[in-house]
């Protein structure tokens, strides 16, 4: 704060002097609030945030798109995923008859281990559908016959019935799996339960397991021609890829 002897003379109000004009025996002295120097890296900047400036909405949102990124360490989503699925595997596997060792999981323990064989088909997965196609699942893992068994059975359900438990078919076939009462399947109240109907085909498909050792490897048509000995037997090939997705997806709430 300035004295008052500096600010008034004789009442009246001082003129302050102009910093660059110079009195009678005085230098001018520049204002010190802001050096040479100073203003010149002001006016500097200035200069640089006018030249920039169009471009001043991209900056921000580089400069901004950083923080929104995920950080470097995480896994995608992708990798963890199949982490998961591949838990799953061997959770299933290790209830399989016959487990596997600690090597590489056997055919038997692979959704799809020979890829898909000819073109494929997709239904729409109702409600009903999919309760049916995780009554299938379920009884595969109880029986403990492994995810291809699982597969294998889905897949010819969604041919025979469209994987709903229908009570009429070709002659007297019955249910998910179309079998027939006269063929020694069982009794039509039987047929048209999920669960039996399932373990029944299950069971089928046990012995041909057993009589061809190399079933896993086999296209997935085979061993369900080889259970159901139908007039068309490439068509249950078309819906492989299908009932492998169900059969993860069913297979994940159990696991």
């Amino acid at each position: 704060m300035h004295r008052m002897a500096d600010s008034v003379i004789a009442g009246q109000p001082r003129r302050p002097a102009d910093p660059l004009v110079k009195k009678a025996g005085t230098r001018a002295r520049p204002d010190v609030s802001t050096p040479a120097s100073h203003q010149h890296s002001i006016a500097t900047h200035a200069s640089h945030e006018t030249t920039n400036r169009g471009g001043a909405n991209h900056g921000t949102a580089n400069k901004s798109a950083p923080a929104n990124r995920p950080a470097p360490a995480n896994r995608p989503a992708p990798a963890k995923h199949d982490e998961t699925w591949q838990a799953i595997e061997r959770t299933v596997a290790s209830q399989t008859v016959p487990a596997p060792g600690r090597g590489p999981l056997p055919a038997q323990d692979k959704l799809t281990p020979t890829g898909t064989s000819g073109p494929q088909e997709w239904m729409a997965i109702t409600p009903a559908r999919y309760q049916n196609a995780a009554t299938i699942v379920r009884q595969a893992l109880h029986d403990k016959m492994g995810l291809r068994s699982a597969v294998i059975a889905v897949a010819t359900a969604m041919q025979e019935s469209t994987l709903l438990n229908i009570n009429y078919g070709d002659r007297d076939s019955l249910g998910l799996f179309q079998q027939r009462p006269s063929a020694g399947w069982g009794t039509p109240s039987q047929i048209l339960r999920p669960v039996y109907a399932a373990d029944a085909f299950l069971k089928a498909l046990r012995t041909y397991q057993a009589n061809n050792p190399t079933w896993a490897q086999q296209p997935l048509w085979q061993p369900a021609q080889g259970v159901q000995a139908s007039g068309f037997p490439y068509a249950y090939a078309k819906w492989e890829a299908q009932a492998a997705q169900l059969v993860s997806s069913v297979t994940r709430h159990i696991v």
